[in-house]
């Protein structure tokens, strides 16, 4: 009997040594390895209006998917830093997210057409990939390490043309077109900022495209990032050239001028408008209130609250206390930060949390396929040779005082060259 209970006490002792033992294991097996993404922002330059608060929407995201474990054994860490918009120093904040530990796996490059270009080099030699919102061609060709969550810009007008090719009838159902029609074909121009932004919105792929479809493109006019008087570029497409359509390469700021400008100069009923994808038409209505009806934008931002689909974005967004014109910006920001994580995730799940790195994430994104970021209207899809995410958008329009979703999945044709909607 005494031998049976001192056996007893002795596989207590062992189970409790081996308990000791395992504990520590099972502790270390619960830490999670930091993971980080650099977050280069204008927060103090021409930018710094929308990029303030992506930042901020980027922190909101970053905290609910750690909340959430989007990415199973890692704490996501968002590095943010003020590039102020200038190329040095986001070539320098970019070179820091190389040496800091954790070292950054992922950049947004600086979020503007001026930093992303000069951050490319570093993103090939130190393998970070730039994902980023902006995308003309200077920087997602030749492809390369950066890859872009917005259509292409010569690809967003080439969308706008076959919806005004498509509706250009008498019994159309714009009111403005039944209005106007004649039987000819429709007139396009562009009005962009005299910028390398604003300037990829015309191409000889784009201006091909139109013609195929039978659309007459009437030219482009460009104005400065701060416009005071654009009478002469609307004189020059609207009056001389008889524009019926304008496509607007710029934020909502410049547009509320030249809408102001029309207006004054009697040709606002003239022509009808539809602006690029980062241009909010509540922000518009802002500046120029009822001279904002009948604008359209392109876009993949859900625009509108009631169309987010996650309630702690929208009460986070609320309780920001933000007017309602940043809305789409936030929604935005929010799609960027959610497919920055997703590829992360992937990366995750190949190589193991704690060992993803810079070539990880970028070999998760060129195999990424028809993913919707949270938030976003349409879905991503990269490739060895493809750097621009989106292949549809949809298009909002104010009627009578309000924002409405006018057109679903609409087609973003892949004029880049070499793009297999380019006319040959």
């Amino acid at each position: 009997m005494r031998k049976k209970i001192h056996f007893i006490k002795l596989v207590g002792i062992c189970l409790g040594l081996l308990l000791l033992l395992i504990t520590p294991i099972q502790i270390k097996a619960a830490e999670k390895t930091d993971i980080l993404i650099s977050g280069l922002y204008d927060l103090t330059g021409p930018y710094s209006g929308v990029h303030q608060l992506f930042a901020k929407t980027a922190k909101d995201y970053v905290k609910w998917s750690n909340e959430q474990e989007l990415v199973p054994g890692a704490n996501i860490i968002l590095d943010i830093v003020d590039t102020g918009n200038e190329i040095s120093k986001a070539v320098v904040a970019f070179q820091m997210a190389a040496t800091k530990t954790p070292r950054a796996v992922l950049s947004t490059g600086g979020f503007s057409s001026s930093t992303v270009p000069a951050c490319i080099p570093l993103a090939k030699r130190l393998k970070i990939p730039i994902v980023a919102g902006s995308s003309p061609r200077n920087i997602v060709l030749p492809p390369g390490w950066v890859f872009s969550v917005q259509g292409c810009y010569e690809g967003m007008t080439a969308a706008f043309g076959d919806w005004v090719k498509a509706n250009w009838k008498p019994d159309s159902s714009d009111p403005w077109i039944r209005a106007n029609y004649e039987n000819r074909k429709p007139r396009l121009g562009i009005m962009g900022w005299d910028n390398a932004f604003g300037r990829a919105f015309d191409q000889k792929e784009l201006r091909d495209y139109l013609e195929n479809i039978g659309v007459d493109f009437v030219g482009s006019e460009y104005i400065p990032l701060s416009p005071s008087d654009t009478t002469p570029q609307l004189v020059r497409l609207v009056k001389d050239k008889n524009a019926d359509f304008l496509y607007f390469g710029m934020y909502p700021s410049s547009i509320g001028v030249i809408l102001k400008d029309a207006a004054r100069l009697g040709l606002l009923d003239d022509f009808q408008t539809c602006t690029f994808w980062a241009s909010g038409l509540v922000q518009l209505q802002s500046y120029v209130k009822e001279l904002a009806n009948r604008s359209m934008c392109l876009t993949g931002y859900k625009m509108m609250e009631s169309e987010w689909e996650i309630p702690y974005f929208v009460k986070a967004f609320k309780e920001s206390n933000l007017p309602a014109i940043f809305g789409m910006y936030y929604s935005g920001a929010a799609a960027y930060l959610d497919l920055y994580i997703e590829a992360i995730r992937r990366a995750a799940v190949k190589v193991g949390p704690d060992k993803v790195d810079g070539q990880a994430v970028y070999n998760a994104l060129i195999n990424m396929k028809n993913y919707q970021p949270r938030l976003y209207h349409s879905k991503c899809s990269f490739s060895e040779t493809k750097r621009v995410g989106p292949d549809t958008a949809v298009i909002y329009q104010i009627q009578d005082g309000k924002q409405v979703l006018l057109e679903k999945d609409v087609y973003v044709p892949d004029i880049l060259p070499g793009g297999k909607d380019v006319v040959k």
